[in-house]
């Protein structure tokens, strides 16, 4: 596991590259799981060796690399899955979007304890407190994580580039609006905590992702 600060671990899960995010509360000693991959033995090791004890998982998307072990870690630690409810069927069909891939892996599909419905919702669980957007276009459901000044985009923003092409794809267009807005709607020093691949300050993204630059001015 690799700590990027005292509050945000991260493990990079193997099986389909992706991050998995913890953020934890030091007082009590307990973490949120945001994203969980498919690497569900590395995840469940690394939650056992951390102390950790887990009180909610956040899928930032219903796609199978954001959600391959929510409905393990879910049962093993008796906590609640929360997702948006634009992305159930995307959820649902997980295990057919893994065969599409090629990828020779099978998952437990999780049915969400909660479903975001709104544009802007609110996850308050102890002592956290986590803003919710549904920035539409990578997927339908897809959603930013704000607690304090880390931002969990999920496949909306990047460090660098674009990200890869989803299944079933992107909507370009409802992308280039959400990504506009996040860009007017955060301030430059939001640590941008991606799904896949570095974090970075939202500032830099601005000044140096030359492809997102590209893609939202045509």
């Amino acid at each position: 596991m690799e700590s990027i600060d005292r509050n945000i671990k991260i493990v990079r899960n193997k099986i389909f590259s992706s991050n998995t995010y913890f953020l934890i509360d030091e007082l009590e000693e307990r973490c949120v799981i945001v994203d969980p991959g498919l690497d569900r033995e590395t995840l469940m090791t690394e939650i056992k060796q951390s102390g950790l004890r887990p009180v909610a998982i956040l899928a930032t998307h219903g796609h199978f690399d954001h959600i391959g072990c929510a409905d393990d870690i879910r049962k093993e630690f008796s906590i609640p899955f929360f997702m948006h409810e634009s992305d159930l069927k995307i959820l649902r069909s997980a295990n057919f979007f893994l065969q599409v891939a090629k990828i020779n892996h099978k998952i437990n599909t999780p049915e969400p304890d909660f479903l975001f419905k709104n544009k802007q919702d609110k996850f308050h669980q102890g002592n956290f407190d986590i803003e919710v957007y549904n920035f539409p276009g990578h997927s339908y459901g897809s959603c930013i994580f704000k607690s304090k000044l880390y931002l969990f985009t999920g496949d909306i923003l990047y460090k660098n580039g674009l990200g890869k092409e989803s299944m079933p794809r992107e909507d370009k267009n409802l992308l280039k609006e959400s990504i506009q807005e996040i860009i007017s709607k955060f301030s430059d020093d939001c640590l941008v905590l991606p799904g896949h691949g570095p974090f970075a300050y939202l500032g830099d993204i601005k000044q140096n992702n030359l492809d997102l630059k590209s893609f939202i001015s045509n």
